[in-house]
């Protein structure tokens, strides 16, 4: 699924879920890599606020 278009870079106020630990991980639901947020189901817009649990999900347990 392609990816929206990102117009400019956004800082963690303007989109919270950048501070996620979860962003190390690909995204088992969207596709999104490492370090690029999550797509609205719709692929045409970014999670700004959160991961899909999936990702988070995906991460390994720390231990």
């Amino acid at each position: 699924m392609p990816q929206p278009a990102n117009p400019q870079p956004l800082t963690p106020q303007e989109a919270p879920a950048l501070s996620s630990p979860a962003l190390t991980a690909t995204c088992p639901t969207c596709d999104s890599g490492p370090g690029v947020l999550c797509t609205s189901h719709s692929g045409t817009r970014w999670r700004r606020d959160s991961v899909h649990r999936a990702r988070t999900a995906a991460l390994p347990a720390s231990g």
